[in-house]
Parts: C-alpha cells; structure tokens; sequence
C-alpha cells in the first residue's frame, strides 16, 4: 500500500474517491520535505514506518484543519516522534 492510500484510510477516505488526493499529496510532499530538512536522509523518510507515521499525523493535523481544537495533541506527538527519529535514523539501515 502505498503512502497516500495509507493517508486516505487514517482519513477514513474511500481509496477510490480522489477529491483530496493533490492536497493530501502537497501535505506528504511537505511533510517529507520538513524531515529531510530535519536531517533525516531520505531512504528513512521513504522506507522507515515511524516516518510514514509521521506523514500520516502531519496529514491529519493539517487537512481540512478546524480551529477548534480538535487535533491539539498531534503536534506534540509529531515532535516527540520526530526527536525519535532524528535520534535513531543513523542506524537504520534498508535491506535489500
């Protein structure tokens, strides 16, 4: 499964509805970027399940945002996780 249809089931999106998927696109590109940027390399960005963790609470925190409080804890979770990642990426490594 792939990153986006992974995104679309946390969002309870049927896979075959595709309204959302450019801007649930522009969210995984952004969140993706944000990693790297972070200084996590993207092999884990692509390959390491808490990085596709990470894309999927960004996506959730951020499409269709309400002001209303409703997502306050993911940032918290985001940053938490992404201190875990940062910290443990140099030792992940990708099988081949």
């Amino acid at each position: 499964m792939g990153l986006l249809e992974t995104v679309k089931k946390s969002l309870l999106i049927p896979i075959s509805e595709t309204y959302a998927d450019d801007e649930l696109n522009n969210h995984i590109s952004a969140c993706k970027n944000l990693l790297v940027s972070t200084g996590i390399t993207s092999v884990v960005v692509e390959n390491h399940p808490l990085a596709h963790s990470l894309v999927v609470i960004y996506c959730k925190t951020f499409f269709g945002f309400k002001a209303d409080g409703s997502v306050k804890d993911l940032p918290k979770s985001f940053d938490m996780l992404l201190n875990q990642l940062a910290l443990s990426s140099g030792e992940y490594h990708v099988s081949e």
